[in-house]
């Protein structure tokens, strides 16, 4: 009876090891730190015409434009140039507090119960400026869009 035991016992040990879960590698985002690059002249005065006593951290995008990162006015902006010096686009990052009064006054008119979250104004060469803001409307999460004086697009 004591071997019995005994033999139940070790398969059971050596079966617990043997059929045991392998635990996966927690997988880890490669965060890429971006590196600040020196734009060309062009590039810059085009930038300082537009953007007068703006320091900038300039990077490149996938697309080989050069986008300028900085905040102005508790507003963080990102602006893209061709390598030429020709402006692309303009992205402004608007927390609940900064966004101007028409876009928030017709986003809570539209949507009462609404919170909103952020909002971006986009501004492009080839498009008329607009906001994208980002609400939580009834557990749903929207995007807005809303131009220059508050009319809000569907």
């Amino acid at each position: 009876m004591r071997k019995l035991v005994l033999i139940f016992f070790v398969a059971l040990v050596t079966s617990g090891t043997t059929f045991a879960q392998k635990k996966s590698a927690k997988k880890t985002k490669k965060v890429v730190a971006k590196t600040e690059m020196a734009a060309p002249s062009v590039v810059k005065d085009s930038f300082q015409q537009t953007f007068a006593g703006t320091d900038a951290k300039w990077s490149k995008n996938y697309g080989g434009n050069w986008v300028a990162n900085f905040t102005k006015d508790e507003v963080k902006t990102a602006a893209e140039f061709d390598k030429d010096g020709k402006w692309i686009a303009t992205r402004s990052n608007y927390t609940e507090a900064n966004l101007p009064g028409a876009v928030a006054t017709s986003v809570k008119a539209k949507y009462p119960a609404a919170t909103i979250k952020d909002g971006w104004k986009i501004e492009r060469s080839d498009v008329a400026s607009y906001y994208k803001v980002n609400i939580q409307d009834n557990g749903t999460e929207k995007a807005v869009l809303i131009n220059e004086a508050g009319t809000i697009a569907e």
